[in-house]
């Protein structure tokens, strides 16, 4: 029997419970949806961890996994835990020698893994001996003969032959303060660390949620996976608080195909980081902006009544009365607009891993979506607070979920203590030594303040400090988010350490051109790098800084030029995260002689 308050006892739990409820469920090439029931998911998760026993797999071992978001990856995952291992999540995006880093620090001697391309880079990891990997598993039947290579199903049955009395002792011996999970930092700077999720942390998490959000414990619940699964973020959704519902959770392989699955899921549950969230928005945008005459002027309407009955709400905290306005907006306008979406039955709307921008958030409120802003890090289990419900605050990160405190450091470090709190990072004891301090507060990295009412405000970075010429400390997060409200910008990357005056990259949307020609009066702007090029463009965004940016903070925080990009930030291309934050060191480096040239002989002179 699995130990109460893990992940395995919960599923376990829902098995006895509600055996055939219907949990995972992966997408068939004809669009319909393979079902894996509760009973279902206990069962194979138990068949993997016998199998993995057999390949000499011991408690406390690490065991690698790569691929796309599915039900096989999450039954893997449970199966590790169930043979009292360590999952050691990967994301799909690594080369062979990145992937080889990983593995070794977690000394992992097998590997779970989905497709030929990953396969591969398992394959060049064992034959060339990059990491201790003897044997990978492939999720699909890819037909590979090589050596130390076999699929899931023979995994699973020659895990058939071992007594369930010897799995049963391992799932016995099981304590909360053993780690239950690794999940690496994407490393926006520096090389990949291995956080230490222990059992008790993410029992703390899946309580404090379900403490918040009550309405989520209910198998009508449903949620879309489709971060990565190898991302905090994700594991917090599909598992730690998704386990505490008893709903269920259908999975999106692909990101790019996350608008199709909404429409057809409709989930009442949705976790989206703020690229997402902005993404949506401009198309919406962009939409809205060809609608004309009467039924643009109606739209315009609907959304301003809309957002003027939510900030009546959260200014009441939580309680506000609908009206006949309100009542006529939402059937002319709001709800074809969610229902569009896939969110007509939305209960709750969270964003995470970045800064969203007030405008972003009011826009949504505008449609009848209260997005919950929720911040964390990896190292705080996922989420350490969130917006409460019906009380949201623009502009702030919420409360501290029940379990966490939080304080804020003589430098305006904001500091957090919980039991959902990492262990450390693995094999890295000098790493996690730094991570806290001598009264067991965690070192988060982010500047704040807190509020009389417990809601916290990141104002930025203490590593993305720019120090200007002039002796000034700018966070670029508050110029950064004014600029990206700016009709047509996707993303912006403030600059100028250690120069006269600052600067910012401007990178458009390719999904806003629409809104981007009806608010610059520019017609014709069929590419994000015809658009870059257009000088009535620059004039219009150089405009925009102006107002939007430049009006709203202190002097030496002024934007004084802007660099349109023609190009867009990506994964594939480094200048993002596989969750979609923009790695600054990156931008720095590839776009140096661009930056240079915004201060010419002022930036040389300021750097003598």
């Amino acid at each position: 029997m699995a130990k109460a308050g893990t992940m395995l006892g919960r599923i376990e739990g829902w098995a006895n419970r509600q055996p055939d409820a219907p949990a995972l469920h992966d997408r068939r090439a004809d669009g319909s949806w393979a079902v894996t029931t509760y009973a279902g998911w206990w069962k194979e998760s138990r068949r993997i961890a016998k199998g993995l026993m057999t390949l000499g797999v011991q408690p406390g071992d690490c065991v690698a996994i790569v691929g796309a978001n599915r039900t096989d990856w999450i039954l893997s995952q449970h199966g590790i835990n169930a043979a009292q291992a360590i999952p050691a999540p990967l994301y799909t995006t690594l080369l062979p020698d990145q992937m080889a880093y990983i593995i070794d620090n977690a000394q992992a001697k097998v590997a779970i893994c989905d497709d030929r391309d990953q396969l591969d880079k398992m394959l060049k990891v064992k034959t060339e001996g990059l990491a201790p990997l003897e044997h990978v598993v492939t999720m699909d039947d890819l037909g590979a003969d090589e050596p130390g290579v076999m699929t899931l199903d023979a995994l699973k049955a020659k895990g058939d032959a071992v007594d369930d009395a010897e799995l049963d002792a391992r799932l016995d011996a099981v304590k909360m303060e053993d780690v239950a999970l690794l999940i690496y930092t994407s490393g926006t700077t520096g090389l990949p660390k291995g956080a230490m999720f222990t059992h008790e942390g993410i029992e703390t998490i899946g309580k404090a949620t379900a403490q918040v959000f009550p309405f989520l414990v209910s198998r009508e619940t449903t949620s879309i996976s489709y971060l990565p699964l190898c991302h905090a973020a994700e594991q917090g959704i599909t598992n730690f608080a998704g386990l505490m519902t008893g709903g269920k959770v259908y999975f999106c392989r692909d990101i790019s195909q996350i608008k199709d699955h909404l429409v057809d899921v409709h989930p009442t549950l949705f976790l989206a980081v703020p690229r997402v969230w902005e993404k949506f928005e401009a198309a919406l945008r962009g939409k809205m902006a060809e609608a004309q005459g009467a039924k643009g002027a109606l739209a315009k309407w609907a959304l301003a009544t809309e957002l003027e009955w939510f900030k009546r709400e959260a200014a009441n905290g939580g309680h506000a009365r609908s009206s006949l306005r309100r009542t006529i907006a939402n059937r002319l306008v709001v709800s074809k607009i969610k229902q569009a979406l896939g969110l007509d039955r939305l209960k709750l709307a969270l964003s995470g891993a970045a800064p969203i921008s007030t405008s972003t958030l009011e826009f949504f409120a505008s449609i009848g979506i209260a997005i919950h802003e929720g911040y964390g890090m990896t190292e705080t289990t996922a989420f350490a607070s969130v917006q409460p419900y019906g009380r949201v605050r623009f502009g702030t990160i919420g409360t501290c979920l029940p379990g966490t405190s939080a304080k804020i450091a003589d430098d305006g470090e904001i500091m957090l203590k919980g039991k959902n709190m990492v262990k450390g990072y693995y094999r890295l004891p000098e790493k996690t030594d730094e991570l806290y301090d001598e009264e067991g507060w965690m070192h988060t990295g982010d500047l704040g303040a807190i509020d009389a009412d417990g809601y916290i405000k990141i104002t930025g970075r203490k590593k993305d400090l720019i120090i200007t010429a002039g002796g000034k400390n700018v966070a670029p997060a508050e110029m950064e988010g004014h600029l990206q409200a700016i009709e047509g910008v996707g993303q912006a990357v403030v600059v100028g350490d250690r120069q006269p005056y600052l600067c910012a990259l401007i990178v458009l949307d390719p999904d806003a051109l629409p809104a981007l020609e009806v608010a610059s009066g520019v017609s014709g702007l069929t590419s994000v790098a015809k658009a870059a090029k257009d000088p009535k463009v620059k004039g219009f965004l150089e405009a925009a800084v102006e107002r939007e940016c430049n009006a709203k903070v202190a002097r030496y925080q002024t934007i004084k030029k802007i660099d349109v990009l023609e190009d867009v930030f990506s994964v594939d291309g480094g200048e993002l995260t596989p969750t979609l934050k923009v790695k600054r060191n990156v931008v720095n480096e590839k776009y140096a002689d661009r930056i240079a040239a915004l201060y010419g002989e002022a930036g040389a002179a300021a750097r003598l």
